[in-house]
């Protein structure tokens, strides 16, 4: 990889990350830290951009591959107990999502107030796992 190419990638990425409200951490070892683990810098080190906003996190990571396939399978969902007045939420591989509909067998769910809405199945597996899948993808599997 050309020394440009890097330099121009580390540049954008402290960009995004401004733009995100990200400071870096002060200190060699915070730095050091967040430069080996950022998964938006090895994603655009591996050459794909930034998306528009935060991808949704699985076990408290990005999850980049929900984002750009518009499905996931193997999923964990716990339904989460309603606080009075606010709207219903489930955890989604230990990420908490709105529900904005129930479908039978499953739920119509978004993450933090984005407009993409995802349908969650459950499968037929024991224990019970859920698939994920964007809502345009699952009405047109549909046949809708």
């Amino acid at each position: 990889m050309e020394e440009s190419h890097v330099l121009d990638v580390l540049i954008e990425w402290l960009r995004v990350r401004d733009r995100g409200g990200r400071p870096l951490p002060l200190g060699y070892d915070g730095l050091a830290d967040e430069l080996e683990n950022s998964a938006l810098l090895h994603r655009m080190l591996a050459g794909k951009a930034p998306l528009g906003a935060a991808p949704p996190r699985s076990y408290g990571q990005p999850w980049y591959a929900l984002v750009e396939d518009g499905v996931a399978s193997d999923c964990e969902l716990v339904p989460l107990k309603d606080r009075l007045g606010a709207s219903p939420k489930v955890s989604i591989n230990q990420t908490a999502w709105e529900v904005v509909d129930i479908v039978e067998g499953g739920y119509v769910v978004r993450y933090g107030g984005r407009d993409e809405v995802y349908v969650a199945e459950r499968t037929c597996t024991d224990p019970p796992r859920w698939r994920l899948c964007r809502r345009d993808l699952w009405l047109q599997a549909q046949g809708i």
